[in-house]
């Protein structure tokens, strides 16, 4: 009787070690674990899915996040791209099943010329002839997982224009509110704004305020705009009055920036 529960108790746990060992064969070390071995892309546009759950993470990764941040760098894995022309290059992993980002250099990594980072999506310039490395990592505890990264050309850059109207109006708060109109493409709305400065000199003090105009549209079509200034050395009030217009368009990797100055009439407001 002892034997055989001895003889049950052996199978009993050579059956709970399979699920063990199956689990430990499906996390086969990733080919493109380091920048030595990256895979190679050879074209653009070009998606690549891989199991990174058996990638692991070293010192290089380490000493390149160190000007990055990035929570942690689990997981990583290398691709090598050298550009045909100049351009630029986007890399995303939002399709991938865990949230992570990438880190690019220029050249050898171990040379540490970094050139983007950030989470998700990162883009790139690039110069023909020149091979760039990108890391794609898990910037959490999670081992990686399915990663799917698509490379591709990167968009055109940016284009902005803004204008200013000749005419304000002097708000009795001794606020002001400025118009005109912005065009832009290219560009992200979120991270793209108009931002600027009014002047107006009253007796011997010049009162300057700011105003912030976000978000913003980039769809290509022409939009008004309106800010309200507002001043921490005094009030606007009627008469004339100078103002410089910014307008910022960020795209995945570079933005672009619309200049306006204008000497604007601020009219009186009953309100």
């Amino acid at each position: 009787m002892v034997k055989l529960r001895s003889t049950l108790t052996a199978a009993a746990a050579a059956l709970l070690l399979v699920p063990v060992l199956a689990t430990a064969a499906s996390a086969a070390p990733a080919p493109n674990d380091t920048a030595t071995s990256a895979t190679v892309v050879t074209s653009l546009p070009t998606t690549i899915t891989q199991d990174t759950t058996g990638a692991t993470t070293d010192a290089l990764d380490a000493s390149l996040n160190a000007n990055c941040g990035a929570p942690s760098t689990n997981a990583s894995v290398w691709f090598a791209y050298t550009a045909a022309v100049d351009g630029g290059v986007v890399a995303d992993m939002s399709a991938s099943s865990y949230s992570g980002g990438f880190i690019v250099t220029e050249g050898d990594p171990s040379a540490g010329n970094l050139v983007a980072c950030g989470p998700t999506t990162v883009g790139f310039t690039t110069t023909a002839g020149q091979t760039y490395y990108v890391m794609a990592f898990s910037d959490t505890v999670t081992n990686g997982g399915l990663l799917e990264a698509t490379f591709d050309v990167a968009p055109p850059a940016p284009e902005v224009s803004i204008t200013v109207d000749k005419t304000a109006v002097a708000y009795k708060d001794g606020s002001a509110k400025l118009t005109g109109t912005y065009s832009c493409t290219n560009a992200d709305d979120f991270f793209s704004d108009i931002e600027g400065t009014l002047t107006q000199q009253v007796g011997r003090v010049k009162i300057t305020g700011d105003f912030f105009v976000n978000p913003i549209q980039c769809d290509g079509a022409t939009h008004t705009w309106e800010g309200i200034a507002t001043s921490q050395n005094g009030l606007f009030r009627g008469g004339k009055g100078a103002t410089v217009a910014l307008a910022f368009a960020c795209g995945v990797f570079e933005c672009s920036l619309g200049y306006a100055e204008q000497t604007v009439k601020l009219n009186t407001s009953k309100k």
